[in-house]
């Protein structure tokens, strides 16, 4: 082999390496593969959620404080982990909605208490007012968890779509 040749050998496996290595750095996460790991963060953070909430309503009809807003936290971290992990933009930009979403979804519950049920005598007029009054506050949550949650469902559709996509 000549000296020209090595040389165009030489040249030929720099450009392959430099190919590769700019391959890496722009993010070759597949669209499977970050769906993968969304989903994978997603199951974990979630998987408490609804006995979190069962837990919660039981120990808000005995009386109990209870942060509502705190139930979805996992949830929220859930999520900030998968989109530290994934790098793919067609996943990322829907997944970032998503969690935008999700974070206007748990708003409607801050700073929400329900009114201790086990001590309400109900033939007091002042205690049947600040009961009147948590009834209107859960109708004005429930209206604006309804509406966030049509947000957070048309967003989590767009990246169902993607993900079956990928």
């Amino acid at each position: 082999m000549n000296k020209a040749t090595l040389t165009r050998i030489g040249g030929l496996a720099a450009a392959i390496a430099l190919t590769a290595t700019m391959t890496a750095c722009s993010g070759g996460q597949s669209v499977a593969d970050a769906c993968k790991i969304a989903n994978t963060e997603m199951t974990k953070a979630t998987s408490s959620v609804s006995s979190d909430v069962s837990s919660a309503m039981q120990k808000a009809t005995t009386g109990e404080k209870v942060d509502f807003a705190e139930i979805f936290a996992p949830v929220q971290k859930g999520l900030e982990e998968a989109g530290k992990k994934v790098t793919n933009e067609t996943v990322k930009a829907p997944l970032t909605a998503f969690a935008t979403e999700f974070k206007s979804f748990v708003k409607v519950f801050d700073g929400f208490e329900m009114p201790d049920m086990k001590n309400i005598d109900a033939t007091d007029p002042a205690a049947m007012d600040k009961l009147k009054e948590a009834q209107t506050k859960v109708e004005e949550i429930s209206t604006k968890a309804q509406d966030a949650s049509a947000k957070l469902t048309e967003q989590g559709k767009k990246l169902q779509e993607i993900c079956n996509k990928g």
